[in-house]
């Protein structure tokens, strides 16, 4: 039987995409971690992770292996929980407005297992970019993109993504590789946003930070189809590192302008002041911060 503890710690490293940030994460050190994952490949018998100097990659099996521990994690996050409400039944409902462009099939697949941990609450989400009033609309939560704009409401820090441009193979054949910010006005690019969005792309960061313009091919609010349209060849686009990595572990899409590393970007949970951080707004905050980047993994895989 494989041993629980090096299931966990796999998932951990798959979450984190990798040792080091999975040894900050969980508090062990990274060569336990390291070693403990060979033990369960050498128990196993098969390879998991593909790993190089740069880069760490799931195998086939090890894709599928991560779903199953995945899901052995969730049953004991579960189980803790039944434990904890015990103690404090969490109940009420949440009011919860989400940008349009998160995928609405890994926050389904989010928001079903909060459901199942916490069965008192009733949700309400709404997959919407406008700039919601939390009191006055009554909504309980609002995730959104940093920077904040300076107020009176409460902002807890879910989680930090590395943007970066990409194209097809077949794009790059075809239009050529830019070589500088500046030759992306001659590139055809997709454009992640709302009608208020520009053909501008912040490349660079501290002094060498830039506002670059390219030629918009489309315009979506919607980062799956963004992924899509790049791998079938229609122009450059800006997408978080997590969400490509396994199609550019594929090479269907490619990283351009690494010389040009851009400036992280944040993703908030804000309620108001006045909410005094109830126990179901804390519950799902804290929830939303720690599975978001395991089902956005996971949905990487399986697509």
């Amino acid at each position: 039987m494989p041993d629980l503890n090096g299931m966990m710690l796999f998932a951990a490293v798959v979450r984190a995409k990798g040792f080091s940030q999975a040894a900050r994460d969980i508090g062990q050190p990274k060569s336990t971690i390291s070693r403990k994952v060979a033990q369960l490949e050498e128990q196993l018998g098969v390879r998991l992770l593909q790993r190089d100097t740069r880069n760490l990659s799931l195998t086939q099996v090890g894709s599928l292996f991560f779903q199953h521990c995945d899901s052995i994690s969730q049953e004991i996050d579960a189980a803790k929980a039944i434990i904890e409400n015990t103690h404090s039944d969490i109940s009420g409902s949440l009011r919860v407005a989400i940008p349009v462009s998160f995928s609405q099939e890994v926050i389904a697949n989010l928001c079903s297992s909060f459901m199942r941990l916490y069965p008192n609450i009733e949700l309400d989400v709404q997959f919407t970019d406008s700039n919601v009033g939390l009191v006055g609309e009554g909504y309980d939560i609002a995730i959104k993109y940093g920077p904040l704009e300076s107020s009176d409401l409460v902002a807890k820090l879910l989680f930090e993504r590395q943007p970066i441009l990409v194209a097809s193979p077949g794009y790059l054949k075809k239009s050529g590789t830019p070589a500088t910010p500046q030759e992306l006005a001659q590139h055809s690019g997709i454009l992640l946003g709302t009608s208020l969005s520009a053909p501008i792309w912040p490349v660079g960061k501290g002094s060498r930070k830039t506002m670059a313009s390219f030629q918009r091919k489309v315009r979506v609010n919607s980062a799956s189809m963004v992924k899509r349209l790049a791998q079938d060849d229609f122009g450059i686009a800006m997408l978080s590192n997590n969400s490509c990595k396994q199609e550019l572990a594929a090479g269907s899409l490619v990283p351009i302008l690494q010389e040009w590393p851009m400036e992280s970007f944040k993703v908030y949970g804000v309620y108001s002041s006045r909410k005094q951080l109830a126990n179901n707004i804390s519950a799902f905050l804290d929830f939303f911060a720690k599975r978001y980047s395991s089902q956005e993994s996971l949905q990487s895989i399986m697509n």
